[in-house]
């Protein structure tokens, strides 16, 4: 992802091992929702969401924890640090869904696998993961039909 329509300091992830690495995408940073930030606040966003910690965060960002908290406050950057969280969040999760195609021929090769343990181990694994997703759709009907109740 990179500036967007309206410019402006976007998340970018480069997803590894370690989790999302973010980087600031140099700009004119005013987007739609930071305009009234200012550079250090647009700054210090990404360095935050990076971090393994807030304190790590805002270390790497310059500022301090009460700096930051009091930051939170204020709507607009509230606003914006939650945009650019969810926006990484948006992006981890279709990588994930991006890889489970290659995830399930993976499986499906290891059931096939020479040795009976592997085989067995695999084979095990996927009946797990199916009962699991069963079970959240059973869930998830049961919400469905609890909030159309609710509705009535």
């Amino acid at each position: 992802m990179g500036k967007g329509e309206g410019g402006g300091l976007q998340a970018v992830t480069d997803l590894n091992m370690g989790g999302p690495q973010i980087r600031a995408i140099k700009g004119d940073l005013m987007n739609g929702t930071g305009h009234n930030l200012t550079k250090n606040q647009l700054k210090a966003i990404p360095s935050i969401l990076e971090a393994k910690s807030i304190t790590e965060g805002v270390k790497k960002a310059g500022i301090s924890k009460t700096t930051f908290y009091e930051w939170l406050k204020t709507p607009e950057f509230k606003a914006e640090f939650v945009r650019q969280r969810q926006e990484l969040i948006d992006l981890a999760l279709h990588e994930l869904k991006t890889s489970a195609s290659e995830a399930v021929s993976v499986l499906r090769e290891l059931l096939r696998a020479e040795g009976e343990g592997v085989r067995l181990r695999t084979a095990l694994g996927i009946l797990e993961h199916i009962g699991k997703f069963i079970e959240l759709e059973k869930l998830e009907g049961r919400i469905e039909d609890l909030e159309r109740s609710l509705k009535k």
